[in-house]
């Protein structure tokens, strides 16, 4: 069958189809790179305003920051850092306010300061221009740990007593037996029991023996318990471990004094390693040359 011939109004439909296909094809292919160009922008302009928030929100919290009043403790020695810098910012924090540049913040952050216990010497409160107030001070610093028979305190080496109540820790030699009720934090804890167990662990401390030693008891000190017995009493790392040191330093009669007693025990250690010769029980106040084993 013969294949029929196209009439001349098809052919035209073709020809103005050809032509608008052609048309828009060229029309897409001139404004398809303008149009890239438009969409790059817009996301540029969308990225680079969403970079400028975050870094406006940055700027601003730095402001905050700077405009807020911290504080710094220098000086604190880092063996007490930690309970110090905690007592005092909570004491000073109430008085900083969100603004730092405030007349008289100063010296009422210097007024409280001197009221914490472990504030030995204050020197000054300075101001910076970044809004930091750096306390300057002396600090007291842990000496002993007391027993105060529900807790315990500790204290430094001229007795005063620092902030807090805690649980026994071995850090710390403990003076047990003191009669005298402990003070509010900052005071001088009285009592010469206390005084007196002072004086003999800083003469223990500065020795090669010293962490055998884990405390002195002063129960019986001027023998107000038994007169017969030891007023002062060392307590050793061995479980139950005690050596009879006598009187308190400086009240010694008919006894050793406190080098001889101190001689013992290096001896004692030097020969045998430890300061009670491997005793569980020894007395050191009777011969100045030799000490004498307890019976347990």
């Amino acid at each position: 069958m013969a294949a029929r011939r196209k009439t001349k109004r098809e052919t035209k439909k073709e020809r103005e189809g050809s032509t608008t296909a052609a048309w828009l094809s060229t029309a897409w292919r001139r404004a398809r790179r303008p149009m890239l160009h438009v969409a790059g922008l817009a996301l540029f302009l969308a990225m680079s305003a969403a970079i400028l928030r975050l870094l406006d929100a940055r700027v601003n919290a730095q402001l905050v920051e700077r405009t807020r009043a911290r504080l710094e403790f220098p000086e604190v020695p880092k063996s007490i850092q930690d309970l110090v810098t905690e007592d005092l910012s909570r004491r000073l924090a109430p008085l900083l306010p969100r603004e730092w540049t405030g007349d008289g913040l100063c010296t009422a952050l210097a007024e409280e300061a001197r009221r914490c216990g472990w504030v030995r010497e204050l020197h000054a409160v300075r101001r910076r221009s970044d809004g930091v107030f750096v306390v300057s001070a002396r600090y007291h610093e842990p000496f002993a740990m007391v027993d105060m028979h529900d807790g315990y305190a500790l204290v430094d080496r001229g007795g005063v007593r620092l902030p807090g109540t805690y649980t026994f820790h071995r850090t710390w030699k403990l003076i047990q037996g003191v009669r005298e009720t402990a003070p509010l934090p900052g005071a001088r804890w009285g009592g010469a029991d206390l005084a007196a167990g002072i004086a003999v662990l800083d003469r223990i401390m500065r020795e090669p023996f010293a962490d055998q030693i884990t405390g002195v008891l002063v129960d019986n000190f001027g023998g107000r318990v038994d007169p017969h017995a030891s007023h002062i009493v060392l307590a050793t790392d061995r479980a139950g471990g005690r050596i009879h040191w006598g009187s308190a330093p400086g009240s010694e009669l008919v006894e050793n004094t406190v080098e001889q007693k101190l001689a013992i025990l290096r001896a004692n250690f030097r020969d045998t390693g430890r300061a009670d010769a491997d005793h569980a029980g020894i007395d050191i106040s009777t011969f100045a040359d030799r000490f004498v084993v307890l019976a347990p």
